[in-house]
C-alpha cells in the first residue's frame, strides 16, 4: 500500500502493538516510538512491544512506550522489520499475525497483511515522518524519535544511503526542538571502555584481501567473557570496521551462540551487500547487509564469507 493509504489504514483502526527486530537498532526503535505517540495524539492506544534485546544506548529513549503486560491488541505492526525472521524469540507469539509492516528492505518477504514500503528511503523513519504528517500529529517527542530512527540508519548523515530528502526531514525536525544535540552525544560521540576494548580486539582479528580493500574480523563469545562486555557493546562494530583507510568491504563476524555467528557487511555500495547476504540466507541494503550463520565455527564463519564475497564480485 502506498503511505496515503498506510495512514488511512491506521486512522480507521485501533488497539496497536508494534513489533521491532531482533537486536533492535535506532531505526526500528524510533520508528515504534514515533508512530506509538502519533497513534496516542490521534487518540488511539498503541504501545510499542518490550524486545529484550535493547542496549543501554537507547533504553531510555523507550521508557513509557512499552505494552503493559495485560494488554491484547488488536493489530499486530511490524516496523522495519523485512522478514519474520528478524523477530526476536519473545515476538514468536506473532508470527503469521502481523497485520501491517511498514520497512525500507528490498529484501522484505511481504509476510503481513499489508506492506507499506518504499525501498528507496534512507531510513524507515522516512516514511514513519511522511505517515505522521499526512495523519497531521507531530511534537517534540514524535521528532526526537523520528531523528532517532534517521539519524541512525544513516550515520548521522555520513552513510551513502543518506539523501537530499533525507536532510530536507532532518532540518525539519529540527524546528520542533534542540533534542538532535543530546542524541549525537549519546548515539555517535560516546563510547565506552568496553567498546574501545573491544575495537582492538576486532582490529586484531582482521585478515585483509584485495590489497586491503577486504577486511574479515570477528569477535567471539570468548572475547565478550574477557573483555566482560556484553552483546550489546558490540552492536556498533560492523560500521567501525567500515572506517579503516582504503577498505571498501567491511565484513564483521560476532559469534552470538557456540556454533552461531552473526555477520554484519558494510560495502559503501563498491559491492551489492544483499546479493552476498542472500547467498547466507540474510538480507539488507546494497550498502549494508547482514546474516546470522549455524552450526559453524569462526574459521567456516571466515570461509562462508569470504566464499560469498568471492561469488559476487565475480558476477562484476
Amino acid at each position: 500500500m502506498t503511505e496515503r493509504e498506510c495512514a488511512a489504514w491506521l486512522r480507521e483502526r485501533d488497539g496497536f502493538l508494534i513489533l521491532t527486530h531482533v537486536r533492535p537498532d535506532g531505526d526500528t526503535l524510533g520508528c515504534a516510538g514515533a508512530l506509538k505517540l502519533a497513534l496516542n495524539a490521534l487518540g488511539k492506544t498503541a504501545w510499542v512491544a518490550r524486545n529484550p534485546g535493547i542496549t543501554e544506548t537507547y533504553a531510555d529513549y523507550m521508557t513509557g512506550l512499552y505494552a503493559p503486560e495485560n494488554f491484547v491488541p488488536e493489530h499486530i505492526v511490524a516496523v522495519d522489520v523485512a522478514t519474520e525472521g528478524l523477530f526476536p524469540s519473545a515476538f514468536a507469539q506473532y508470527k503469521g499475525k502481523v497485520a501491517l509492516c511498514i520497512d525500507h528492505h528490498p529484501s522484505n518477504e511481504f509476510y503481513a497483511q499489508e506492506t507499506c514500503l518504499d525501498a528507496a528511503a534512507a531510513a524507515c523513519g522516512e516514511i514513519i515522518y511522511r505517515i505522521c504528517t499526512l495523519l497531521g500529529v507531530m511534537d517534540a517527542e514524535i521528532a526526537k524519535q523520528l531523528y532517532i530512527a534517521i539519524s541512525t540508519d544513516c550515520g548521522c548523515f555520513a552513510y551513502n544511503n543518506t539523501t537530499a530528502e533525507t536532510h530536507r526531514i532532518a532540518a525539519e525536525l529540527f524546528t520542533w526542538g534542540d533534542f538532535w544535540q543530546q542524541v549525537n552525544k549519546n548515539c555517535f560521540q560516546t563510547l565506552s571502555l568496553k567498546e574501545i576494548r573491544l575495537q582492538n580486539r576486532l582490529l586484531e582479528s582482521m585478515v585483509f584481501y584485495d590489497d586491503g580493500a577486504t577486511a574479515i574480523g570477528a569477535i567471539s563469545l570468548k572475547d565478550l567473557s574477557d573483555l566482560q562486555a556484553s552483546q550489546g557493546d558490540s552492536e556498533e562494530l560492523s560500521s567501525w570496521a567500515n572506517k579503516i583507510e582504503g577498505v571498501r568491504v567491511a565484513a564483521t563476524l560476532r559469534q552470538l551462540e557456540k556454533r552461531v555467528w552473526k555477520l554484519s557487511l558494510r560495502t559503501g555500495g563498491w559491492l551489492n551487500a544483499t546479493k552476498v547476504c542472500a547467498l547466507l540466507g540474510g538480507g539488507g541494503h546494497a550498502a549494508a547487509a547482514g546474516a546470522t550463520m549455524r552450526d559453524v565455527d569462526e574459521a567456516e564463519a571466515r570461509e562462508k564469507t569470504l566464499a560469498a564475497i568471492r561469488a559476487v564480485q565475480a558476477e562484476g
